[in-house]
């Protein structure tokens, strides 16, 4: 029996190094630019305001309003009041029109849907022909469930379970969220109709401890070793061109 599907943490819990290096993966993928922007499960904006400087109109949702209560205290009075749009919105119903958007973002948020198919085809449907999707989410062939490991109704250290999400029927039951191997996740997206455009692998960021390990775990990177990354980091785009 699953434990379900929490909802995480906030963006900002990753450390500003885990942010830094999620952005930047995106946009090596593809240049983040464009008329208009939709962050899903934007939580406190940590990624939305980043990403914010080269679109012209970005929507942000999320489904806890104290997060976006967060968000709209962290732009209040400055220039991105109104140019962001923020909405309590479950992304499995996205109440904007279809081809609105010219990019989409999730980042550290598939792993918590309890309607993932649905909300990917919304984040199709909504997406411009030619528009791009850009996530982030945990690598299944990373050794450590990164969420922590439920028992006993309470939530413990990663290290109480090594290799936990290699086991797929003890990972279900023992983890409140999703991890995807990079074949599952390309899977999942063809099947919503995007075409998949880049794959990476982001290894630990060690910027909240153990931050002598950074050289090392940058460094693997580059290597064959990076498909055990921490996580993935997919574009994908709907098919057509712009009008």
């Amino acid at each position: 029996m699953s434990v379900g599907h929490g909802l995480g943490n906030p963006s900002s819990a990753f450390g500003a190094r885990g942010v830094a290096k999620r952005i930047g993966a995106v946009r090596r993928q593809l240049p983040t630019r464009g008329d208009r922007l939709l962050d899903v499960g934007c939580g406190d904006g940590t990624y939305t305001v980043e990403l914010s400087e080269g679109f012209v109109r970005v929507d942000a949702v999320d489904v806890e309003p104290a997060r976006l209560e967060d968000f709209a205290a962290r732009v209040a009075g400055t220039d991105l009041e109104d140019r962001i749009g923020l909405h309590k919105m479950s992304a499995d119903a996205l109440a904007f029109d279809a081809d609105t958007f010219d990019r989409v973002t999730a980042f550290e948020v598939l792993e918590h849907l309890d309607h993932l198919e649905e909300s990917l085809a919304e984040i199709q449907r909504v997406l411009k022909p030619g528009g791009a999707f850009s996530l982030t989410t945990p690598n299944r062939w990373f050794p450590f469930e990164t969420h922590g490991v439920m028992w006993k109704e309470r939530r413990r250290s990663a290290l109480t379970a090594p290799f936990l999400p290699w086991v797929r029927p003890l990972h279900e039951r023992m983890s409140d969220a999703r991890a995807f191997t990079t074949q599952e996740m390309g899977r999942l997206l063809r099947d919503a109709g995007l075409r998949v455009r880049a794959i990476d692998y982001l290894m630990p960021p060690f910027d909240l401890r153990m931050r002598a390990l950074q050289p090392i775990s940058d460094g693997l990177e580059g290597t064959p070793a990076r498909v055990f990354g921490m996580a993935m980091v997919l574009t994908a785009v709907k098919p057509g061109l712009h009008p």
